[in-house]
């Protein structure tokens, strides 16, 4: 099999790139005066989240829905609540994110609105991407399939990167790297491609490297390694970093090492365990066990933080392989099943992202 970036007319996928940080991410943002100018405090409060300044975004959100609560807007209320989800989910709150996606799902699915449309397409986007960050496939698959059809909209874009992760955990290589190449098409031709939109390249890349596609692996994400650093946040780079650090082919220790020290003091816990539990499993090939153990150690602990019970199952493997004693713990209640009914979310969007 033979991938290139030529074939999205990307041969230098670096090109043309210059990082402008955005202005509004340094404007402080009043709050809504009234629901017509909520859809205005939510973009912005989506520019902080982008910029990883999580922390405004949080507190945005939290008045984004006591204002529409005040206001009794179902669905001004829903699009607060689709924005606090993928907050939630990027500050590694995970079971946050989930009753806030839930939330927004059962509004949505109240009001008997549209499930194709923008908004909607997008709170399934986030959802999906929430229980695959969990473990719960099987609760992302459910949600995918509530849907039916791929829309061809503004937020099926997000859906397509969340459906080709998907694809990718549940033994579905081919589609998944479909889902990757299109995703980078279309943000090629709305020259929107930057690591921050939605990391395809280093997503592509971890699935070429599981069916032996190296060199292909190795040069996606090292593309994507230099595009972050051009162009930011530092939770892009750090994920670029950790993708590049497992290829075969990559930078390996060194990469994983860097990923680790750019997440360390981000607000993004979630992408921090995970580069945590991949250095430190990686150190423990490398029979360097006491460095793997306290990096295991911090990564179970983060893991666990986070809401992971599969991150933390993965943690706690290699930190016992690596030596160390793993504590006693109350079984983790499992994940509970999801129902279908509610789950066909849309509204007519509030610019919620």
């Amino acid at each position: 099999m033979t991938v290139s970036d030529d074939r999205l007319g990307l041969a230098d996928p670096a090109r043309n790139i210059t990082f402008r940080p955005d202005p509004r991410a340094r404007v402080p943002v009043a709050p809504p005066t009234g629901i017509d100018d909520l859809p205005r405090y939510l973009r912005f409060t989506a520019v902080r989240a982008d910029a990883d300044d999580l922390a405004t975004a949080q507190a945005n959100c939290d008045v984004a829905i006591e204002a529409a609560v005040r206001w009794n807007s179902a669905l001004a209320l829903a699009a607060a609540h689709s924005l606090r989800t993928s907050v939630c989910h990027r500050r590694g709150d995970l079971a946050a994110a989930e009753r806030d996606g839930r939330t927004a799902a059962g509004l949505l699915a109240a009001a008997g609105v549209d499930p194709l449309a923008d908004a909607a397409v997008l709170l399934l986007a986030r959802r999906i991407a929430t229980r695959l960050d969990r473990g719960d496939s099987a609760g992302a698959e459910e949600l995918l399939d509530s849907l039916g059809e791929m829309p061809d909209s503004g937020g099926s874009l997000a859906l397509r990167y969340a459906r080709g992760r998907l694809y990718a955990v549940t033994g579905r290589p081919g589609e998944g790297l479909a889902d990757m190449f299109f995703c980078g098409e279309r943000l090629a031709a709305r020259e929107a491609d930057r690591p921050s939109v939605l990391p395809w390249r280093s997503s592509a890349a971890a699935i070429l490297a599981s069916i032996g596609t190296a060199e292909a692996a190795a040069r996606l994400a090292a593309s994507e390694v230099e595009m972050a650093r051009r162009s930011g946040p530092a939770s892009a780079l750090g994920r670029a970093l950790r993708i590049e650090g497992l290829v075969p082919g990559g930078r390996g220790i060194a990469a994983l090492y860097e990923a680790v020290k750019v997440l360390e003091k981000s607000p993004r816990r979630y992408e921090y365990a995970q580069a945590l539990v991949d250095f430190g499993t990686v150190l423990n090939a490398a029979r360097r066990r006491p460095q793997a153990r306290r990096v295991l150690r911090e990564g179970l602990e983060v893991a666990e933080a986070c809401g992971s019970p599969a991150l933390a199952e993965r943690a706690g493997v290699a930190y016992a392989a690596a030596g160390g004693k793993v504590r006693a713990t109350p079984q983790a209640p499992a994940i509970p099943p999801q129902p279908d009914r509610g789950d066909r979310e849309s509204f007519r969007p509030l610019r919620a992202d």
